[in-house]
């Protein structure tokens, strides 16, 4: 895989279909390149990751990245499936619980952001830590 343009999204719907297992119709195909669209933008926007020049270099595996992305569309999706603000569904045979949905909608873990850059989701170690970015 060849690292983007910084101007192009670091995936495509097709990523984020082939993850789900199904085909995205209307509406969900058009939250999901909006999705792709922030989620990209997210990650560019932390400057010290410097994504496209480190994937270009081969400092970073594009497919890594891919997976990290599509992770978090992904999440994304699955929110906006279950409701922004249900917690539980319930019916006289079955009750189902969820969990509570982080309101950014897309996002990235410390453990993802880890596994892009080592230091970036470095949580532990001193008395605290300050994460810029």
């Amino acid at each position: 895989m060849i690292a983007p343009s910084s101007s192009e999204p670091l995936i495509e719907v097709d990523d984020v279909q082939a993850r789900l297992g199904e085909t995205l119709v209307e509406p969900e195909l058009s939250q999901a390149n909006s999705f792709i669209v922030f989620a990209s933008a997210i990650l560019r926007s932390r400057r010290h990751l410097d994504i496209d020049n480190r994937m270009t270099s081969g400092d970073l595996d594009p497919e890594l990245v891919k997976g990290t992305v599509t992770t978090a569309v992904v999440r994304a999706l699955d929110a906006t499936r279950v409701g922004l603000r249900v917690r539980s569904t319930q019916y006289p045979e079955i009750t189902t619980s969820y969990t509570d949905i982080d309101p950014r909608l897309v996002y990235f873990t410390d453990s993802e952001l880890g596994d892009l850059d080592p230091e970036a989701g470095n949580t532990s170690g001193n008395a605290f830590t300050i994460r810029v970015g």
